[in-house]
């Protein structure tokens, strides 16, 4: 059967079809009649289909309708429209009768969609209210007022439709400017004050006259600080090796068995930008995870002018569990901005983040529950690990494949074992929804709001964790392509740095000494490093050109003998932490690839020069990475697309 994201191909198609029903109230209840036998009457639902979803509501615990809702099996029109005439009670479709604006109250949109319920009409003593579940909205309305009302059923596509249109410019505005308003600091819509930009100039001055005037001094000065960058983070990663989690290849996590009637709401947040050939790899993968469908939250979150995702997802006629949440268009057109606004929409306990390519691993839902029942009330939020499923593509994959396997496999979870701050990955992060609103969700003006949200969520006093079930994502295998992403994400961590910067005394007190340091090594030991690596190889061949022995210049043969020594540490521990991490991951191969990470890392620092120019030229930018172009793509997406098309 088709899925309730069917009923909104276009207006006049929808309003085309509500029209084949009647809103008045029906003459006469069912109540005595089965809700699956009515259904079976319409021809909504097949037998099989319903024998089906009651063998697997024994399981769940959850009503009827939500199985045959969450499998696709019936739509969601179809069944509120069907319990109505049971309950003998008045279905009242929003699009054709939308509730009177002036009833509305942005106030109150958090308990409209809390609750699936908002008032309709008013006769001017008794206002009448449309409802999901009106047993659940006559007990939230009672708490909330003496005043009588009446109810009437209607569909959730509704209630979602009704409050995107009367509410869109006020849930842009607090997508755009909540976090701002609430914790300026922690904003980088304005990354510098006037005060601080000043400040800023002056040192900058300073720099460039005491080069002038004492080039050696700079020089050293320079070199001393990109030494101790280079230092830290090879230390950091040797530390990861020793510490770090160390997967077998292939082993699948293991996770307990919870019982399905304990599992709660989980919502699925996926933000789209023109990605309609790699959307059926995720909406194959999310019905594939061992988690009941019905208790699946999942949000597709696109830009409303993105007209050719808009309709590869109406094409694939996905369950009635399965919303699509349509950004307005405004500035800054952001993946975090449009993360916020479908924020207000998300009913899940739990929330994760996923991306259209990603494979998320079938048990990854369940062992993120299982940790945050570990971690008690204090864990905020757990890390998935990245890999890819085109690591071996070509060269540049491989190196990307190596890099993702030492952060994701051996930094982060050392990092995490010793309740440390971290950078998070922006996919495949599990949050506990409550705490994601409190701490002000993501930064729509940071362009890696990954980043900056794990360091915030830490700054609030919780802590974030990792969990093994790997995502499997498309690795950037052209140049061009991987420069732009690079380029965005050290762009963000610039801006996350200076963020946290902006108060330093106020940032140690809340991450902690040894957090402190974990944020200068990890994000600023890493930008320096960056923007420092291709210096290193000019020094060095200054060194060489000048005939340089210890007798001209002792100090400056030591400099010379040390910078050489920082180089081949680096490089040894990058070595190491790339190869432990390859190895554990199963990535075999990859061992002469390692000799040419220094290739590698010039690119990075190609990224970083762009990153560096763009945040000042424009900070903001987000510099959209194109998937869908490895080789392997076609494969999982017809795979997927047939999967899909079977399933229904």
């Amino acid at each position: 059967m088709k899925g309730d994201t069917e009923t909104s191909d276009g207006e006049a198609d929808l309003q085309g079809y509500a029209r084949g029903f009647e809103e008045a109230a029906p003459a006469f209840a069912f109540k005595n009649r089965p809700i699956g036998r009515m259904l079976l009457e319409q021809s909504a639902v097949s037998p099989r289909q319903l024998s089906q979803a009651r063998d697997r509501q024994k399981n769940s615990g959850v009503r009827l309708g939500e199985e045959l809702i969450g499998h696709g099996d019936t739509r969601a029109f179809d069944f509120y429209r069907t319990l109505s005439e049971q309950q003998g009670t008045r279905f009242i479709n929003l699009l054709l009768r939308p509730p009177d604006l002036e009833l509305l109250a942005a106030e109150d949109v958090s308990f409209y969609l809390q609750h699936q319920c908002l008032p309709w009409k008013t006769d001017g003593t008794t206002i009448t209210y449309v409802a999901v579940d009106l047993a659940q909205a006559s007990a939230a309305l009672k708490e909330r007022t003496a005043k009588p009302f009446l109810l009437h059923q209607t569909a959730p596509l509704d209630i979602l439709r009704a409050v995107q249109s009367a509410f869109r410019d006020d849930l842009t505005q607090q997508a755009k400017f909540a976090l701002k308003n609430r914790q300026p600091d922690a904003s980088a819509q304005h990354l510098l004050t006037n005060g601080a930009k000043m400040l800023c100039l002056l040192v900058a001055c300073l720099m460039v006259g005491t080069a002038i005037l004492f080039p050696d001094l700079a020089l050293l000065a320079l070199n001393v600080m990109t030494i101790i960058a280079f230092m830290s983070l090879a230390f950091l990663r040797l530390f990861s090796v020793k510490t770090g989690r160390h997967p077998v290849a292939g082993s699948a996590p293991h996770v307990e068995r919870m019982n399905e009637k304990s599992l709660p709401l989980y919502t699925i947040m996926v933000p789209l930008l023109q990605e309609a050939d790699v959307l059926p790899i995720l909406m194959d993968a999310i019905q594939k995870l061992d988690y009941p469908l019905a208790k699946l939250d999942i949000k597709l979150v696109l830009e409303e002018t993105d007209h050719e995702t808009l309709q590869a997802a109406r094409d694939l006629k996905l369950p009635g569990n399965i919303e699509l949440i349509l950004v307005p268009t405004s500035h800054p057109l952001t993946k975090p901005k449009a993360c916020n606004y479908a924020l207000e929409f998300a009913r899940g306990e739990f929330l994760v983040v996923y991306d259209a390519e990603d494979i998320p691993g079938p048990s990854q839902l369940r062992e993120a529950l299982q940790a945050f029942q570990t971690g008690g009330a204090s864990l905020a939020c757990v890390q998935a690990p990245l890999a890819y499923y085109n690591w071996n593509e070509n060269w540049l994959t491989r190196h990307f494949a190596i890099e993702y396997a030492s952060l994701f496999d051996l930094l982060l979870p050392a990092l995490a074992r010793f309740g440390l701050p971290f950078p998070l990955g922006g996919t495949s992060t599990h949050f506990r929804t409550f705490v994601l609103k409190k701490v002000g969700a993501w930064d729509p003006y940071n362009v890696t709001e990954d980043a900056d949200l794990g360091f915030r969520i830490c700054e609030h006093g919780y802590k974030i964790g990792v969990i093994s079930s790997a995502t499997l994502e498309e690795a950037n295998c052209l140049l061009p392509n991987w420069i732009r992403q690079r380029s965005r994400w050290l762009k963000g961590w610039m801006q996350t740095y200076i963020v946290r910067m902006r108060t330093p005394l106020r940032t140690y007190a809340a991450l902690g000494p040894v957090g402190f340091v974990i944020l200068q090594i990890v994000t600023g030991g890493f930008l320096l490093s960056a923007l420092a690596h291709p210096l290193f190889y000019l020094l060095l061949l200054w060194a060489f050109t000048t005939g340089l022995t210890p007798i001209d210049d002792v100090g400056s043969f030591v400099m010379t003998v040390l910078n050489l020594a920082v180089l081949f540490v680096g490089f040894g521990a990058a070595i190491i932490s790339g190869l432990v991490g390859a190895q554990a991951r199963g990535l075999t191969g990859l061992g002469w690839h390692v000799l040419s990470m220094p290739v590698y890392w010039l690119l990075i620092s190609t990224g970083a020069y762009k990153a560096l120019y763009q945040l000042f030229s424009k900070p903001h930018h987000w510099e959209k990475t194109i998937h869908g172009v490895s080789a392997f793509m076609p494969v999982y997406a017809a795979r997927a697309r047939r999967e899909l098309s079977h399933r229904r």
